[in-house]
């Protein structure tokens, strides 16, 4: 008996040991690490290393589905974000203000009106809460970034000269401050407008520091027919994509190509993230369903530039790679969409190495992730825009 016990017991731990083997093998990482020139270069394979969801969300507020009073209704949603109390800003540009509300919903103030003057606004484009809860609005109208505290009143204003106030990707530990800056131009044979963004370092008091980032895109195209003109923005262009982490590194992609620049707080080049990836191409339909788009109120216009826009407009070959990329939990979160389909989202997950290690499905678009909420902006059944906030629940 004794003896049949111990077999047994022996028969067991082999099948223990063979699991936990078959396990560890399924899960191996199959990437490579090489350094070059100083730089951590992390290529990864196109498949994760885990294959079980790392977590699940749950709503927990929607803002503005029931309102429909003018504080809850949101006529040009451009931006939004959350501070560390839980509140939420909401930029309406059409309004020409920030709207804010608290951890649950309940409408607090408004900050800002139109206007030229101290604290006013004229086109704001983004906003951006840092962890002392200074509001930062980026006008593009009056091309400067307003700074506003937790009370909703004007500290100071940033004018720029050389470039177009664009995006505010955050403050690092240092005090160093990170912003993309816009510079647009006209090519030289005039069919092309093109926007060189540059990301840029600042000090504390907005001195420009160090270049991390440029890149130059075509944005818009000139067409002539007969003595008949138009300009349209050109699909599927390549965008600098960014993000920062909880030690200050600042992470920049270009969404053509999945490579993933990472620099430190004093602004080198410390890494970059690499994966294998397949690129969908730019169909014949996609270039169809596009001119419809851009002329569905007047078919008398798409029948006469249909063709021109079809032959002469500067479509990519591919669709991009990449919509976004945040930090949080310290893991890097890239977020793609299947074949270019905006309905069917997920994310691929690093770890904090830089390692693939899940894809992750999602039934929402994701707009800012900040303690461990994720907020979105979606439409209900009425066409209003709503702001939704879902909890973050992890199964690691």
């Amino acid at each position: 008996m004794r003896t049949l016990i111990k077999v047994l017991l022996a028969m067991l731990f082999i099948v223990l040991i063979m699991t936990i083997s078959f396990r560890e093998k399924k899960t191996a990482w199959k990437g490579t690490i090489e350094e070059e020139y100083g730089v951590t270069i992390i290529k990864n394979p196109k498949k994760p290393i885990h294959s079980k969801n790392v977590f699940s969300l749950k709503e927990d507020l929607a803002l503005g589905k029931k309102e429909r009073n003018e504080k809850h209704m949101f006529y040009l949603l451009t931006d939004m974000d959350a501070d560390s109390h839980g509140n939420i800003y909401v930029l309406d540009s059409e309004d020409v203000n920030i709207k804010v509300y608290d951890k649950k919903g309940r409408f607090s103030k408004v900050i800002s009106r139109k206007g030229q003057g101290p604290g006013q606004l004229s086109n704001p484009i983004d906003i951006y809460v840092d962890d002392k809860d200074l509001l930062y609005v980026c006008d593009s109208g009056n091309n400067r970034i307003s700074i506003f505290n937790e009370q909703g009143d004007f500290v100071r204003s940033i004018n720029f000269n050389e470039y177009s106030a664009g995006k505010i990707i955050g403050i690092n530990p240092l005090g160093g401050i990170i912003l993309r800056v816009d510079k647009t131009s006209l090519e030289s044979s005039m069919s092309f407008i093109t926007r060189t963004y540059f990301i840029n370092m600042y000090s504390d008091r907005f001195d420009f520091k160090k270049n991390l980032y440029s890149v130059s895109v075509p944005i818009m195209q000139h067409f002539r027919k007969g003595e008949k003109g138009i300009a349209l923005s050109i699909p599927y262009q390549k965008e600098l994509c960014w993000t920062l982490d909880s030690s200050g590194n600042v992470y920049i992609g270009e969404s053509q190509t999945y490579e993933i620049q990472v620099f430190s707080p004093l602004g080198k080049q410390i890494r970059r993230i690499e994966k294998e990836y397949e690129q969908s191409k730019v169909s014949k339909p996609d270039i169809e369903n596009y001119v419809k788009d851009q002329f569905q109120f007047d078919k008398k216009e798409r029948t006469f530039w249909s063709t021109t826009i079809k032959q002469k407009l500067r479509f990519p070959e591919h669709k991009p790679v990449f919509k976004k990329i945040f930090f949080a939990e310290d893991r890097l979160f890239v977020l793609r969409s299947e074949n270019g389909n905006k309905e069917r989202l997920f994310f691929d997950i690093f770890d904090s190495e830089g390692r693939y290690s899940w894809k992750m499905r999602l039934k929402i678009r994701p707009w800012i992730w900040k303690n461990n909420k994720i907020y979105s902006v979606e439409k209900d059944e009425d066409g209003y825009h709503v702001v939704k906030r879902y909890k973050v629940f992890w199964h690691l």
